[in-house]
């Protein structure tokens, strides 16, 4: 059999996982995309598509939507006589009467380097304990999450800039090329397996709204890294005159963070001065954070240098009390 006539069915849900879809559309057959069903967002609650849904139906291709993958699923899909299964950020659980539909192979792409960070937030959690490098693998999909045989790996070089969003972007473009070159070794006979050591596994669970809170004291460069992180969702929060004040950009990278001291008995949180080019200089716990943006409560986001025209009491006042 041709590569190119490969049937390949492709679960996924956000942005993220949408140029894996447009690499496996180009090599191979993709005879069906599930996602789940639209869901109601926004303050008006209309109903909004998932990304990978909008993608595909740009691509031409028959879409499926669920909320689990029962026995509907496993008929619609069986139907279309698939070889293989391709997953990646989809959310569903897919038991072994799914799995058995797949004769070549059922692959996820998962954004880390497994073992290390399994589970849902892998990218923020190499931000957040600044990684110089993370990943993207393919592995089999397993009965336990994230624990299959590694087929395939990519490593990302970190420069302590990212952001979740910026992250994600690099790991959507390397995704694609990574899974059809692996498919296309194990459509040839020539596929390495290679078996997790669970000794060295660590977890990424989700994030939650609670994590986005920021403590002063902690240090500039773990707060730099957390700004960075949960810049999408949460957001780092902190308090300014009794009101809540999102910090949504740092300046520089995580190498310059901290690295100028904070003066001699001065409370972290205390926003020492506004400069030029850089932003807001903050205490912390060691070393002084430069905030370049950030969101008042139920206001736009907007630079440093706005938001102290704006208010310029915040110099000299300390956050978060």
């Amino acid at each position: 059999m041709d590569f190119r006539k490969l049937r390949v069915v492709f679960a996924g849900n956000p942005h993220i996982a949408v140029g894996a879809l447009r690499s496996l559309a180009a090599a191979c057959h993709v005879v069906a995309v599930i996602t789940n069903p639209d869901r109601p967002a926004g303050r008006g609650r209309v109903l909004e598509s998932p990304q990978i849904k909008t993608a595909a139906l740009e691509l031409g291709l028959p879409v499926f939507q669920y909320d689990r993958l029962l026995a509907q699923a496993r008929n619609d899909i069986g139907a279309l006589q698939p070889d293989v299964l391709v997953s990646f950020a989809c959310g569903f659980y897919f038991g072994p009467k799914f799995l058995s539909l797949f004769p070549l192979a059922a692959v996820n792409i998962h954004p880390s380097l497994l073992p290390r960070y399994r589970g849902c937030s892998p990218i923020q959690y190499a931000l957040l304990n600044g990684d110089d490098k993370t990943g993207i693998t393919i592995q089999r999909i397993s009965s336990e999450v994230d624990c299959g045989n590694v087929l395939a790996c990519q490593e990302i070089e970190l420069e302590g800039t990212e952001t979740t969003d910026s992250l994600s972007e690099k790991v959507s473009e390397f995704a694609g090329p990574l899974v059809v070159s692996t498919l296309r070794q194990m459509f040839d006979g020539h596929v390495r397996e290679l078996v997790q050591d669970g000794r060295h596994a660590t977890y990424a669970p989700m994030i939650a709204q609670e994590d986005g809170q920021i403590n002063w004291s902690d240090s500039a460069k773990h707060l730099h890294a957390k700004i960075r992180a949960l810049q999408h969702w949460p957001r780092a929060v902190t308090t300014w005159d009794k009101t809540s004040l999102s910090v949504t950009a740092v300046y520089g990278s995580l190498s310059e963070a901290g690295i100028e001291p904070v003066p001699t008995n001065t409370e972290p949180g205390t926003v020492l001065a506004f400069v030029k080019h850089k932003g807001l200089a903050i205490a912390t716990g060691d070393g002084i954070l430069y905030v370049s943006r950030l969101q008042p409560s139920m206001k736009r986001e907007m630079d440093s240098a706005a938001f102290v025209n704006g208010h310029p009491k915040i110099i000299g006042s300390v956050l978060g009390t």
